[in-house]
């Protein structure tokens, strides 16, 4: 009798786990066809959500959401590596799309951004899934944060890959840049789409989810609030500075290219230009210039008080340094204006080249050089010593920087700290490329508290206040001659928090990130019977 019912109990406890593994295999079939419509739907929000030419900021808030489920619903090692190889695709996209996909060492630095990127998925799918109090819906942005501004610190790449870039219209939620920096819009973006999934994971049935949506709601109505409450209460004074941004007509551009192409000799490499006979490289040079002067005039005599040119647009040789600046200087004087020159200043030794910006007072007198501070990769130069200039005028005070500098946090911080009330920002952008660093400059307005006049050849020109509205643009592909004229707020300089408290926000998140990975580990080990330190003792 006992042999009997030890076959039926052991014939039971099959057939349980044979009913168990049909219907966890039945459970698994069900959620394959939804989780391959989650991953398709998310990565295609994804690549929509990438801030590029094409982005649509709501994509931003949805793609997070549709990943986060499929995470849940596929096992952790099998559903993370996809969420991932979805991240990846889109840098790919972004990367083919400005062209930046031909350099080596950029897609080096996207690779390492999109396991940066996958992490607060890692976080959420073996956090916070083990609970389900709404607290855990702060794990996805914390960690989100954690990374965007790790990867800003240590990549030496700028604050690329942040989420909060892509909310540049939405200027409501925008002013929160001047409080947390950037950070604090992806903040905002990632804690809704995880507010949203862990909602969708009780069925949106209110009286689960009510007290979450609440407080969710609540922040979400604070930050709005304030943030058009600082638009409406504290718009610009309406003392402003008209301020042109010029570059040279494409007529001028291609009688230079003309020329230089005659000359015989590759005279785009700057070491062949050094080398090569200087009356034929002059008389190459001389149509961009010659327009570049010709436009400061024109824009002064029709009430320019401020004349800023594009990034290495202009190309001089180091002899001529000072017959360029002194007739600029004669404009100046004449029209009582401050010009902004910027151009490549090409050298008889390795590297042959520096990027600069000088700038002209009506005192016709230099008051400052800059030499650009990050050169980007395609750029072999040697970067200037890091030192913002800024420069006392009737109309504030006048910092500069170079076009890739602007995408450096802590190298903006030092305008705001010299106190400057209006950014000059000489760039040069590219066909695939000519919208980002424009729409990127509202949020660093916002978040200094100056105004911003970028004036991009091959890009968006634009004239942003410090609140981010865009006082004017000028997209150089769309005109026969760019320039931009716009009157820019001129105020009393004002900080804001988040230029005398830094990243602190961005610290906190990295504090809590701390306490994600603590949670984690205990989690591990609760559920493989460990006992945590010290537990079990008297």
């Amino acid at each position: 009798m006992l042999g009997i019912r030890e076959r039926g109990t052991a014939g039971g406890a099959a057939g349980k786990a044979r009913g168990g593994t049909a219907e966890r295999g039945a459970r698994a079939a069900r959620e394959r066809p939804a989780g391959r419509w989650l991953w398709g739907a998310g990565t295609v929000l994804l690549v929509l959500a990438v801030h590029s030419n094409w982005h649509l900021a709501s994509a931003a808030w949805l793609f997070p959401v549709f990943l986060l489920r499929y995470a849940r619903l596929r096992p952790a090692w099998r559903g993370l590596p996809r969420v991932g190889y979805a991240l990846g695709l889109a840098q790919l996209a972004w990367l083919a799309s400005t062209g930046l996909v031909f350099v080596p060492s950029v897609v080096a630095v996207f690779a390492v951004l999109t396991v940066v990127q996958t992490l607060p998925f890692v976080a959420d799918r073996l956090v916070a899934a083990r609970s389900g109090a709404v607290w855990s819906t702060l794990v996805f942005p914390v960690v989100l944060v954690c990374g965007e501004y790790l990867f800003t610190l240590l990549a030496g790449f700028g604050d690329y890959g942040v989420l909060g870039f892509t909310q540049h219209g939405f200027l409501p939620l925008v002013q929160l840049a001047s409080v947390t920096g950037v950070y604090g819009v992806s903040f905002v973006v990632a804690w809704t789409a995880s507010v949203a999934h862990w909602a969708w994971g009780r069925g949106f049935r209110w009286r689960e989810i009510r007290r979450g949506a609440l407080v969710w709601a609540g922040v979400l109505a604070l930050v709005l609030g304030a943030g058009g409450v600082r638009l409406v209460a504290f718009a610009p004074t309406t003392t402003t500075v008209r301020v042109a941004g010029v570059s040279a007509g494409h007529p001028a551009v291609r009688a230079g290219e003309r020329a230089l192409h005659g000359a015989g000799t590759e005279l785009w490499r700057p070491r062949n230009l050094v080398r090569a006979d200087p009356r034929r490289v002059r008389a190459a040079l001389a149509p961009v210039t010659d327009d570049l002067v010709a436009a400061t005039d024109r824009e002064a005599r029709a009430g320019a008080r401020i004349v800023v040119w594009p990034e290495t647009q202009a190309r001089v040789l180091a002899p001529d340094r000072k017959r360029l600046l002194a007739r600029v200087a004669a404009i100046a004087r004449k029209r009582q204006v401050y010009v902004d020159t910027a151009f490549a200043l090409h050298t008889p030794r390795p590297p042959y080249v520096r990027n600069v910006a000088a700038l002209v007072t009506p005192e016709g007198k230099v008051a400052r050089t800059y030499d650009k501070t990050h050169p980007t990769p395609m750029e072999p130069m040697t970067p200037g010593p890091g030192e913002v200039p800024v420069t006392g005028s009737p109309y504030g005070r006048l910092a500069t920087v170079i076009c890739y500098d602007a995408d450096f946090p802590a190298l903006m911080r030092q305008a705001a700290d010299r106190g400057a009330g209006l950014l000059m920002v000489p760039a040069n952008d590219w066909a695939g490329f000519e919208s980002l660093h424009a729409q990127r400059a509202v949020l660093r307005s916002v978040e200094y508290g100056y105004a911003m006049v970028r004036q991009s050849v091959h890009g968006v020109a634009t004239a942003v206040d410090h609140q981010g509205r865009v006082r004017a643009a000028a997209d150089y592909f769309t005109a026969d001659r760019q320039t931009l004229v716009a009157e820019v707020p001129v105020q009393p300089r004002t900080d804001t928090l988040y230029s005398r408290t830094g990243d602190l926000f961005a610290l906190l998140c990295a504090g809590g990130t701390l306490l994600v990975v603590a949670l984690g580990v205990r989690g591990r080990r609760s559920a493989a019977g460990v006992p945590a330190p010290g537990a079990g003792r008297p």
